[in-house]
């Protein structure tokens, strides 16, 4: 099995240049990409990708991974749910599939967006972890070779998809140093 290469671009360029630049004391101080949460939340419609189980599919097919699908944990009647309905799919990606996971959301996906001005920096969640939302599934490569095997999916009203990038920065500094240095596009 070949190694990623961005997780060889952590070990070899990010780790020294973050120590250099945070004074760290101890190489395990140094912040890191922990996890990558990969989910799509969903309305039970009965075709397209509003359906958990093709968004299920859909989450593997851009991931790699098995999805698992979600069930609403409380019931509420404003939203017409009711407790055990399928919500959606998620993924949780570590090693060599989370690195690879992340090459491809930098180097691919995130250049492919339309109108991209960069990520927005209020996104993180005050304890190191980054979110950002994915609106159209056609910016993933994998989704468009199979484009003609999807036509039955309905892919004009399609869910958003939501990655949330856990690091074990302690601070949203240490974690913007840390994807910056991933070459995450921040803007300015």
């Amino acid at each position: 099995m070949s190694r990623s290469r961005y997780k060889e671009f952590y070990n070899t360029v990010v780790r020294a240049d973050l120590l250099s630049k945070m004074q760290y004391k101890n190489v395990h101080q140094i912040p890191r990409v922990t996890q990558i949460a990969v989910s799509v939340a969903t309305t039970l419609k009965p075709s397209g990708l509003d359906n958990p189980v093709a968004a299920a599919f859909m989450v593997e097919l851009v991931t790699g991974q098995r999805a698992q699908l979600t069930r609403i944990k409380r019931a509420n009647a404003r939203y017409k749910v009711r407790e055990g309905f399928l919500e959606g799919a998620k993924t949780q990606l570590h090693g060599e599939q989370m690195y690879d996971f992340m090459d491809k959301l930098v180097t691919q996906v995130l250049p492919r967006v339309t109108d991209f001005n960069g990520l927005t920096g209020s996104s993180f969640d005050g304890k190191g972890n980054f979110s950002l939302g994915i609106t159209d599934w056609s910016y993933f490569l994998e989704v468009e070779a199979q484009h003609a095997n999807l036509q039955h999916l309905d892919l004009q009203n399609t869910p958003g998809i939501g990655v949330v990038v856990r690091t074990s920065a302690q601070t949203d500094d240490e974690a913007r140093l840390l994807l910056s240095a991933l070459r995450f596009p921040f803007r300015r």
